[in-house]
């Protein structure tokens, strides 16, 4: 090959992408809103939560932690699909989380979660999420349908952490 001859790369795979955002407002300092979020620590407040742990250094959350759970997957394909779950920036002084959630080989899901102080004793919470699928079946699924999906994970976590940080108590469902 010279420096003259151009290269052709194949043309991307136009599979199907849905961002989703919502905020909430939480009675608490930051401080004490992040780090639950954790698989562990999420047996506090997750009504139902099951998982398994593959990798933690520190028994918590951290970069690089990983474990699995079928909750997402049933809420996104309607049965059950081992969700890997893998901890991509884990920044307790930013107070900031992102995974890489993969639904077996079906699709992916960007989780950002950001918490601020915006007040005495109040920390607003920023959940970005981005699914991007992977296969035909989650590529079958409509735009309207997977937003419908992303907007029922902070319509089930959110008021299940807000009753927690502000009772101290799982919220009964």
């Amino acid at each position: 090959m010279t420096d003259h001859e151009s290269i052709e790369y194949p043309a991307a795979v136009e599979n199907t992408r849905v961002e989703y955002t919502r905020t909430m407002q939480i009675g608490t300092s930051p401080g004490k809103v992040f780090p639950l979020a954790c698989p562990v620590e999420e047996l506090r407040w997750v009504p139902n939560w099951e998982y398994q742990l593959v990798y933690t250094r520190s028994g918590v959350n951290e970069d690089n932690c990983i474990f699995t759970e079928q909750m997402s997957g049933l809420l996104m394909f309607g049965r059950p699909v081992t969700t890997t779950w893998n901890t991509t920036l884990h920044d307790p002084d930013k107070y900031r989380v992102q995974f890489l959630l993969l639904l077996e080989d079906k699709a992916i899901i960007k989780w950002e979660l950001s918490c601020r102080e915006t007040g005495v004793n109040t920390t607003t919470c920023t959940l970005h999420l981005i699914f991007t699928a992977l296969d035909d079946e989650a590529n079958e699924l409509k735009e309207d349908d997977i937003e419908e999906k992303l907007m029922a994970i902070p319509s089930f976590l959110f008021p299940a952490l807000k009753h927690y940080c502000e009772t101290g108590r799982l919220l009964s469902r």
